[in-house]
């Protein structure tokens, strides 16, 4: 089970709190993440979790090879989509094996935008000048904050704009099986519910993470009770509760796995009492918890 949530950039985390929520996926992060699952001989079928807007089209790349490699290894993905999985988070679940989302889930938005704030026009009312210097190519300026695009520069971030949009449409192409011009006909930036993406063919079924967890048992041939593993960067919130609770049963880890990647509020209610539990065990005094309506 490899999680990743917030908006999608590339490189790597530089926290380190496990009960953090982290506000990005960081593409080096869930790349290592990958290659672990594809290492290890124990792990058969990859659950990707994914619960993000969009972000870097590189990043978002990055992450798709790695899916790529996975399936490559005889592994297959499954994507398990979350509130959201749109634009960079729909790019990354492209070619998976199998794509689950959620009836309410927030799909597609098969586009890309792109621009620059340019403060030079708002500071001068304040008296300050703000000007830029550049040298070598004439678009080596282009993100200078001081003035607008110029429109050479302007033409020329469109055309990259474009060439990126192609690129999407050529990666859910590929790994849904319909043509270019089939996706172009559900693209152009809208956005869908899982319901609708099941229809229009973008995703495979409808369900939530156990219903991921199923399919990928079911293409990797499994029997029996599936083990779960978070596979990741740094101690997920369950690992960090096993150090508190001194708690390492698999009912226990598949409960705190819910809780964890879905927000399942039975279940976060359930941890509390446990951790609760616990320290009054040790000796503490734990106060009346805050009630939940």
């Amino acid at each position: 089970m490899i999680s990743g949530e917030g908006a999608i950039v590339t490189g790597k985390d530089g926290g380190g709190n496990p009960f953090a929520g982290g506000g990005a996926i960081y593409s080096d992060d869930i790349a290592d993440a990958f290659q672990a699952a594809i290492r290890a001989k124990d792990v058969k079928a990859i659950v990707f979790r994914v619960n993000s807007p969009g972000g870097s089209d590189t990043a978002s790349e990055q992450i798709l090879s790695q899916i790529r490699a996975a399936k490559a290894a005889g592994k297959p993905v499954v994507v398990s989509m979350g509130t959201y999985a749109a634009s960079g988070g729909y790019w990354v679940s492209s070619e998976a094996s199998s794509i689950v989302a959620e009836p309410t889930t927030l799909t597609g938005s098969i586009g890309v935008f792109g621009g620059k704030f340019a403060f030079g026009e708002a500071l001068s009312r304040y008296g300050v000048d703000l000007r830029d210097v550049g040298v070598g190519n004439p678009n080596a300026g282009a993100f200078d904050v001081g003035e607008d695009f110029t429109p050479q520069e302007r033409a020329a971030f469109a055309g990259w704009m474009d060439r990126i949009y192609e690129t999407f449409i050529a990666r859910v192409a590929a790994g849904r099986q319909l043509s270019p011009d089939q996706v172009r006909e559900i693209a152009k930036g809208r956005v869908w519910t899982g319901s609708q993406a099941l229809r229009l063919g973008l995703v495979d079924k409808l369900g939530g993470f156990y219903d991921a967890v199923d399919e990928a048992k079911t293409l990797a041939k499994l029997e029996g009770e599936p083990h779960l593993r978070r596979v990741g960067p740094q101690a997920s919130p369950f690992e960090a509760l096993e150090r508190i609770l001194g708690v390492q049963t698999s009912s226990v880890r598949t409960l705190a796995a819910a809780a964890w990647v879905f927000g399942d509020p039975r279940a976060e209610r359930v941890l509390d009492e446990l951790a609760q539990a616990r320290l009054r065990d040790q000796g503490a005094m734990v106060l009346a918890p805050t009630p939940s309506f």
